[in-house]
Parts: structure tokens; C-alpha cells; sequence
């Protein structure tokens, strides 16, 4: 597999990129075509609890050189895949993140067959609250089209890093909606300083209820070992920052 490796300092980055609405693939069905494959919305996954199995894990990590992150049925756990092995985390009954199985559904998965990849090192920090600008102008001055969603893998230490897996309830709407959440639909949470890891995630633009939460145009999960257990685990990664010589995966167009 060849890999390309870049040296990009931030300051040379322009944030001041347009963005242009994309197309959904069709929520309900594996998209066959090359590119992004989208199962679910996260709107009706979240929202409308509309969060029925929709596809079996097999049949996704079949795909050769698959990269995706998506959610259990009955958002009972989280879902990152990394080169067709599925990562796969829920949460006990007391309160901890626990690997699970992979004979599951998914409600909701978004991915791509990703067979090679850019490599970009970062020169320098970048705070949680520059993740998503960064992202996009390193992939812009890489030649991708950020107007479609596109994956990501970024190897390496990450800053202020806040997690959570999903158990029934999604915390980030609990908290919007001022929704309680009881012992049996808590989830795992997680806030840290700093952590070594895999990242894997899409970025797309305005995509808010489809791909990604508000405020956002990344859906990024985090894979690390867990400080207790010593198990690899995965979660949804509320916010992240990243260390200096973190390494950026990008794909390389038709790859």
C-alpha cells in the first residue's frame, strides 16, 4: 500500500473555505455505487427513534478496506470501523465502557472502501474548537472536494478529548432536550486530558440530522485502550484536539 506523507504547518492554511450542500445517499439501503455509503440518519436514529437494526455488521465489514464509524440497533453501543475489523463498545451495567460482539445490526453506519491513503503530519497543536477548520483546509489544499463527505483517520495523541457511548439515549440530546437519563440508559462518558489512539471519522458539510450533530460538520469516533481494563474500546467523540505529530489519513481520490 503506498502512502503519501506531507509536513503542513496551520498557519499557511486558509479557514475561509465555502461550502457546498451535499446530497444524502439513500438512508435506507447500502448505496452500491463507488464512494460514501450511508445507512440511517442520525435525526430519525436520535430523534425519532427510529433505531431498528438496518444492517447486518457482516455484510459491512465484507467490504475490502472498509473505515466507518455507526451505532448498535436500539443505540445500545457505538460502532468504529477500521480496515473491515469492527470495534465495537456498549456499556455495563455499572457504568463502563465493554467490547462487544460483532454477530450485531447496525441502525446507523457511514463509511468508505479506503484501499489508499495521504499521510500528513501535524507540525503543530490544534485545539478541539480549530478540529473541524483544520480538517477541511488540510483536505482542501490536498485536492478534495469538502462540498462531500468524505473519511478520515488521524493516528496519534489527542488533547482535551470528551467521549461518550451510547446506552438507549443519546447524551448529547439529553443534554439539549434537558432529558433525564436513569441507570438503565446511562451512558459511559468520558473527559480527558490526553490520549493515544485512532481516530476515524467522516467529515461533511451541512449535514446536521443526517451525519452529524449540531454544531459540527465532523462525526468522529475515537479507538483506544481503556486505562482500567486494558480492552480496546471505541467511542463518539464529542470534542478533540490534536497533538504535534499526529498523523492526518486522507484518501487519495478513486483509492
Amino acid at each position: 500500500m503506498i502512502k503519501k506523507t506531507t509536513f503542513i504547518s496551520l498557519s499557511v492554511l486558509a479557514y475561509a473555505l465555502v461550502a457546498v450542500p451535499i446530497v444524502a445517499c439513500n438512508a435506507e439501503q447500502l448505496n452500491k455505487s463507488a464512494g460514501l455509503i450511508q445507512i440511517g440518519e442520525m435525526h430519525k436514529v436520535i430523534g425519532k427513534k427510529q433505531h431498528h437494526g438496518r444492517v447486518e455488521l457482516a455484510e459491512i465489514v465484507n467490504k475490502p478496506h472498509f473505515y466507518g464509524v455507526g451505532a448498535l440497533e436500539a443505540i445500545r453501543g457505538e460502532i468504529t470501523v477500521l480496515n473491515s475489523v469492527a470495534i465495537i463498545t456498549g456499556v455495563t451495567q455499572d457504568g463502563r465502557p465493554q467490547p462487544m460482539d460483532s454477530d450485531a445490526k447496525a441502525t446507523m453506519i457511514v463509511g468508505q472502501s479506503v484501499s489508499e491513503w495521504m499521510d500528513i503530519t501535524m507540525t503543530e497543536e490544534v485545539s478541539h474548537e480549530q478540529f473541524d477548520r483544520t480538517l477541511k483546509a488540510m483536505a482542501t489544499s490536498k485536492g478534495i472536494d469538502v462540498s462531500k463527505p468524505f473519511i478520515f483517520v488521524i493516528e496519534g495523541e489527542f488533547n482535551d478529548v470528551r467521549l461518550h457511548v451510547i446506552n438507549g439515549v443519546c447524551p448529547i440530546r439529553a443534554r439539549m432536550m434537558k432529558l433525564d437519563t436513569h441507570k438503565g440508559n446511562k451512558p459511559f462518558e468520558l473527559e480527558v486530558k490526553t490520549v493515544n489512539g485512532t481516530l476515524v471519522g467522516v467529515y461533511a458539510a451541512d449535514s446536521v440530522g443526517k451525519l452529524t450533530h449540531p454544531a459540527t460538520s465532523t462525526h468522529t469516533h475515537l479507538i483506544y485502550m481503556d486505562g482500567k481494563t486494558g480492552e480496546r474500546v471505541t467511542g463518539h467523540i464529542e470534542q478533540v484536539g490534536l497533538a504535534k505529530e499526529a498523523i492526518l489519513k486522507l484518501p487519495v481520490s478513486g483509492k
